[in-house]
């Protein structure tokens, strides 16, 4: 029988391992405290959305340090998915590293934070502008800083279009496109007087920088906060009717990508009005933030239905914008839909400019899905400042807060969800959930069951409001 040899290693080497895995585990350990990695909630979910050959995946995570949350796009190509994918890894990655290098100025509730979004303008069903926005707080100063970056895309041809694919250019083209630029920054009155001439003229002269986007008959361009104007104006957004550029864009552009040159026409739509409530009743406000989601949502709904429940859900316009349809459904149902701001950041540390842009853009994807302006408010976080309180006033949408926190987001679990509620309701209560977690909707037909067996009727948050007779803006809690 051959005996196995024993391998014998030197003890200077195993030492030096030992030493060296020691190094590696406490630097690993360093890194994971400094990230607040020790009480980390994570989830990613792939999900398909509205267009043809595009999914989208949704990254969140929480740490003592800092919140994230990522919306990335992906389609079945390597080609277009991995510049998408390395700018927004190094987006991440810059986040990162500054929450390192500050996480001794990160305490309490005071934690950095990483919102990255993508709003998607549709051309047909192969070609696609993705435009992301990279939304960071760290630790330099209250207000955050907003980074755009835009890809096209052609799912057909598998590739990322440049601005010489749809256009021709030269000199005379671009000083034209520079008056252009110009005469619709004017129209924009909390713009316009910030705009630095010098820093346009260098920006516009550059076209191979141009962020842009085609999209509902208009060419856009996007400029990054303090590249033409002062911080004031926030990031900067121009719309340039495709008709103006007609001679500039390759011949077979129109036919080929059955591009339009006028917007369409926003739906018309009313809600029904609601009878009145007995003001002896029993009421509850059922709350629903953060969605639509193509799975949990229709759970929701089909639960609500079953209980002849009427709700108010605060919708994300990137949400809406992915599932139109889902949020169509909502509305048809009879419920409410509230607006939650277009990405989830805190708005508290935004300016007026970024709070309005936040606002009025998830107000108009809503009216886009469902036909109806929303006329509530419901603020990321609850956090708000005095801009969030202009722009609703502006917007006619009271800021609805919430009394009894479901801390579903919290738990992930259906049976942890019940026992806070029930712990919390009282009549007069607005109950927050969130319609993205399935343990929320597992939780449900209980929460349901239970309430009305105590004698609760379920309202919408602006039924309640009328009852108490409720005016201004807010902000509501009740009770």
């Amino acid at each position: 029988m051959n005996k196995r040899k024993k391998t014998r290693w030197p003890v200077w080497l195993v030492g030096f391992i030992v030493l060296a895995g020691g190094i590696l585990g406490i630097n690993l350990m360093v890194q994971n405290v400094l990230a607040g990695n020790h009480s980390v909630t994570e989830n990613v979910e792939v999900s398909p959305s509205a267009y043809p050959g595009l999914n989208i995946e949704t990254r969140t995570k929480k740490t003592k340090h800092y919140i994230l949350s990522i919306s990335n796009v992906l389609t079945n190509n390597k080609e277009i998915n991995t510049p998408i994918q390395t700018w927004v890894n190094d987006q991440e990655k810059k986040f990162l590293t500054q929450v390192k290098t500050g996480t001794k100025t990160l305490q309490g509730d005071h934690r950095a934070e990483l919102n990255i979004t993508v709003d998607t303008n549709k051309i047909n069903d192969h070609l696609y502008s993705l435009v992301f926005t990279s939304y960071q707080i760290t630790t330099g100063g209250a207000n955050g800083q907003s980074i755009i970056k835009s890809f096209n895309i052609d799912t057909a041809e598998n590739k990322i279009l440049n601005l010489s694919d749809i256009m021709t250019y030269d000199k005379a083209t671009v000083n034209h496109i520079m008056s252009i630029v110009k005469e619709e920054l004017k129209k924009q009155k909390n713009v316009h007087s910030y705009v630095f001439e010098a820093e346009l003229q260098k920006s516009i002269k550059n076209p191979s920088g141009w962020k842009w986007s085609i999209g509902n008959g208009v060419f856009t361009l996007y400029f990054n906060k303090y590249e033409i104007a002062a911080g004031a104006a926030g990031t900067v957004q121009v719309n340039i009717p495709l008709k103006s550029l007609h001679s500039y864009l390759k011949k077979d552009l129109t036919k080929k990508w059955n591009i339009t040159y006028e917007n369409n026409d926003e739906p018309k739509g009313k809600r029904p009005t609601q009878p009145p409530l007995d003001p002896k009743g029993k009421y509850v406000a059922l709350t629903f933030d953060d969605g639509p989601h193509p799975k949990v949502t229709p759970r929701v709904l089909k639960t609500l239905k079953e209980y002849n429940t009427k709700a108010t859900f605060f919708m994300l316009g990137v949400q809406v914008e992915y599932y139109p349809d889902m949020a169509k459904k909502v509305a048809k149902a009879g419920h409410e839909i509230g607006n939650h701001s277009k990405s989830h950041p805190n708005l508290a540390n935004m300016s007026l400019s970024e709070v309005r842009k936040q606002i009025i853009e998830s107000s108009h994807r809503i009216k886009d899905a469902t036909g109806e302006k929303p006329t509530l408010f419901r603020p990321p976080y609850g956090a708000m400042n005095e801009s969030v309180k202009k722009v609703t006033k502006e917007q006619k949408t009271p800021i609805i807060l919430w009394s009894v926190d479901s801390l579903d987001w919290k738990s992930r679990n259906a049976q942890a969800v019940n026992k806070e509620v029930a712990k919390n309701i009282r009549s007069g209560s607005i109950v927050l959930m969130h319609d993205i977690h399935a343990s929320t909707a597992d939780a449900l037909p209980h929460m349901l069951k239970s309430l009305k067996k105590q004698g609760y009727q379920f309202v919408t948050v602006s039924q309640l409001l009328s009852l108490n007779k409720s005016t201004g803006n807010g902000p509501y809690y009740n009770q």
